[in-house]
């Protein structure tokens, strides 16, 4: 098994190459994030433990292909970030996201490879990564992609991926013997409308900072046994969009569950601006009540150019299995473009 330090060398190399070969192709694309905002709890977004921090990055997307037809697709999304709840040494952090090489093995089979995200819940078929609005995956599994390797293909009818993972999140380190393997199954998506089952089982890190470099720090050594089963479905609801998910299992033994629920509404006579309203309920331990969280949040997001967009929301906690129950209104302007 590598070593921490010669899994960075190995990411810094394939980033560089990366790099070089961007700058002959068309597949890079340039990336910032601006979020302000503030809380109830009298502090800043930074100062509040939210999950979107200030940076700039790229992504680097591209099929590559000969006479045969594409024979290999490469994924790096990568950005800088600048956390000012942390001291000033460790506030500025490199954070990879999708890091892959997914090539094609023929009658609609994929194999993949790199930092992408488990196969469970809805986190696989979003892209949440500059979103204001999440997924269950961080409370759920604690990250949203991980390191490993995965399949996708067809079980008869149905759409089927399968990974194997490390465990350890954003960051590259296995600790304890942690590992990840997760499996989703799912109805083809026609016209928005989908359904999916999930299954998890590992031993997952708990990191303390969303970086790669410098390494997160770990909550524990100890890694924490994980099972999972997930239900999951997107499909438009009259003039909505409705994205729905549960999830349940164990952390050690005890009992863990929650659900997302998700409503999507575009203005008919202003294509640009959708209305979104999101709950999600999360409980780390089921038999004690002041063990869970449920947040709600009402968000407006407007599409000012393709590649420009902005979004305000507004997060309400009812309940905080930390007892800081908290209420705080985000604003966030977000480019993606070349």
């Amino acid at each position: 098994m590598f070593t921490e330090k010669q899994y960075i060398f190995v990411f810094l190399v394939i980033a560089i190459g990366f790099s070089q070969v961007a700058v002959l192709a068309d597949g890079l694309y340039g990336e910032a994030i601006g979020v302000v905002g503030y809380s109830d709890n009298g502090q800043w977004i930074g100062k509040s433990g939210h999950s979107l921090k200030n940076a700039l990055g790229f992504e680097y997307f591209q099929n590559f292909s000969n006479d045969y037809g594409n024979f290999l697709t490469a994924d790096l999304q990568a950005r800088v970030s600048y956390d000012s709840s942390e001291d000033s040494r460790d506030a500025w952090a490199v954070e990879v996201h999708n890091a892959w090489l997914e090539r094609p093995l023929g009658l609609g089979k994929f194999i993949r490879v790199g930092h992408f995200d488990p196969a469970f819940g809805l986190e696989p078929v979003l892209d949440t990564h500059g979103t204001l609005l999440q997924t269950l995956a961080s409370k759920n599994i604690g990250f949203k992609k991980d390191w490993g390797v995965g399949y996708r293909g067809l079980l008869g009818d149905y759409d089927f991926e399968i990974a194997s993972q490390l465990g350890s999140g954003m960051g590259i380190k296995r600790t304890d013997g942690s590992f990840l393997l997760s499996s989703r199954i799912s109805t083809p998506d026609r016209a928005g409308t989908q359904y999916g089952v999930s299954f998890l089982y590992g031993k997952t890190l708990e990191s303390m900072q969303a970086r790669t470099i410098p390494a997160p720090r770990l909550v524990t050594d100890r890694a924490i046994q994980k099972r999972r089963i997930g239900f999951d479905m997107q499909r438009p609801v009259g003039p909505f969009g409705f994205k729905g998910e549960i999830a349940a299992g164990d952390d050690d033994g005890t009992m863990v569950a929650g659900a997302l629920v998700q409503f999507d509404y575009t203005v008919p006579e202003a294509q640009s601006l959708v209305m979104k309203l999101q709950g999600i309920y999360w409980s780390n331990d089921w038999d004690k009540k002041d063990a869970r969280d449920l947040t709600v949040a009402p968000v407006l997001e407007y599409k000012a150019t393709s590649s420009l967009t902005a979004r305000l929301g507004y997060f309400h906690d009812f309940k905080s299995s930390r007892g800081d129950e908290d209420r705080m209104v985000v604003l966030e302007l977000y480019y993606f473009g070349k």
